[in-house]
């Protein structure tokens, strides 16, 4: 790609040495957002890298980005370094973390995903386990019965409505059914979480857990991360045995102090809310690659809700819309 001459002015002055005839720029990927990254590299020589970030700077999330990295960058190990930025121009410049996603990592290794999804696992309880005065910028915001009820009217349009056509079933007995699953998901204890704790936001360094994507954190559920990373739809190996002893061993540490039914709402609610992205995404975003994982989120979610009866107009909904998968 073609840096412009803002963009390069940025690089000279943040990145010693920087010559845009020595140095390669490609894309680094896209997010579900209008964010996009750019690697910037020596030729010849794998180090030294970085990323660029585009973003708008008018975005919300772009102070709460920069300023979560700011107040915990030195107390935790997960978070890129953040070495310049440019409002102006919507430029940020941060640490390469690689490019070994944690969903990367599972499909070239599917025989070590139990030991790696383990790290994880302690990784995030780490981060669940932080005290909320270290973090005021993400305490600031949080996951309270209004996003809930969002989460899920995102899943009755985006999902339902617009992707299967079933918008029959959203009525009162739904309507009902979920704001119960708002108001138990907004009353469980709270700790700090990412929000987004998926396996493209979760990237393994030299053997390292590294945490990405970060902007959107927030006080709220130790069970809405866990949910996201145990029933991540991007990787299919989850299903079966290894699925069931990385649930039972996230339980198992005294830390997260949630209980199974706890994390199976939380799963509920996680995946209404990524069913309503990729609806969204894919059909009115131009992002197809989105389609493939709504059969496996609409069948996690089915088995989770078939674990919680008490909630029978979602699972009738889920049930109508897994008929309708070709």
């Amino acid at each position: 790609m073609t840096l412009t001459p803002a963009q390069t002015q940025f690089l000279r002055e943040n990145i010693h040495g920087f010559d845009p005839l020595k140095w390669s720029v490609t894309p680094a990927g896209a997010a579900g957002s209008d964010r996009r990254f750019v690697r910037i590299q020596k030729i010849g020589d794998a180090q030294p890298s970085f990323i660029l970030i585009l973003w708008n700077s008018r975005d919300e999330d772009w102070p709460r980005f920069l300023d979560i990295e700011k107040e915990l960058g030195d107390k935790i190990p997960f978070l890129p370094k953040i070495l310049a930025h440019d409002a102006k121009h919507g430029l940020i410049l941060e640490e390469d973390l690689g490019t070994m996603t944690l969903k990367q990592f599972c499909r070239e290794r599917p025989n070590q995903i139990e030991q790696m999804y383990t790290s994880v696992i302690n990784a995030l309880i780490q981060w669940q386990s932080m005290e909320i005065i270290a973090g005021a910028v993400i305490a600031s915001r949080s996951m309270d019965l209004e996003i809930f009820l969002w989460e899920s009217r995102y899943f009755s349009v985006q999902c339902v409505t617009e992707f299967f056509g079933c918008d029959s079933l959203i009525d009162a007995a739904w309507e009902k059914e979920r704001e119960k699953i708002a108001l138990e998901a907004s009353a469980l204890p709270k700790v700090c979480i990412h929000r987004d704790f998926q396996s493209e936001n979760i990237l393994v360094q030299n053997g390292a857990i590294r945490f990405v994507d970060f902007q959107g954190a927030r006080l709220g559920p130790a069970g809405y991360d866990a949910a996201s990373l145990l029933f991540d739809p991007y990787i299919p190996q989850l299903e079966g045995e290894i699925g069931k002893r990385l649930f039972d061993y996230y339980l198992s540490k005294k830390a997260t102090g949630i209980s199974a039914e706890a994390l199976y709402l939380c799963g509920l609610q996680r995946l209404m809310q990524a069913l309503g992205a990729y609806g969204n995404l894919s059909i009115h975003k131009g992002k197809e690659r989105y389609r493939q994982f709504i059969p496996i989120a609409v069948e996690r979610c089915v088995g989770i809700a078939e674990k919680l009866p008490r909630f029978p107009q979602l699972l009738k909904i889920l049930t109508a819309c897994r008929n309708k998968i070709e």
